[in-house]
């Protein structure tokens, strides 16, 4: 965890995504750590809760969301009304991830 921790946090300003990684690696454990801030595993939450959440940690909180989804990170609705966490990452265990539910939702 500490080496894909200490990747991310190279792009992060007081937490905040300050500009996008070129490398897809660097990119895939960005996005792996902010998922883990704004979705837990087990969690689901209204497509306006999750843009929200992302915007608290990034400028284009639209498209970083979009790349969660293409991440496979995270999974939505057809209709994009309501967001889940797709699979674990290894960020999910960082003291300030989001916390799980007490009661999971799995679609």
């Amino acid at each position: 965890m500490d080496d894909e921790r200490c990747v991310a946090e190279r792009f992060l300003v007081h937490g905040r995504l300050v500009r996008s990684p070129r490398r897809r690696a660097d990119r895939d454990a960005v996005l792996e750590h902010i998922a883990a801030h704004v979705l837990a595993p087990g969690e689901w939450a209204l497509e306006a809760d999750v843009t929200v959440r992302v915007a608290e940690l990034a400028d284009d909180p639209v498209r970083v969301r979009r790349d969660m989804v293409e991440a496979g990170l995270l999974g939505r609705r057809a209709d994009g009304s309501v967001y889940w966490r797709e699979r674990e990452t290894r960020h999910d265990d960082e003291p300030d991830a989001r916390p799980r539910p007490a009661d999971p939702w799995f679609p």
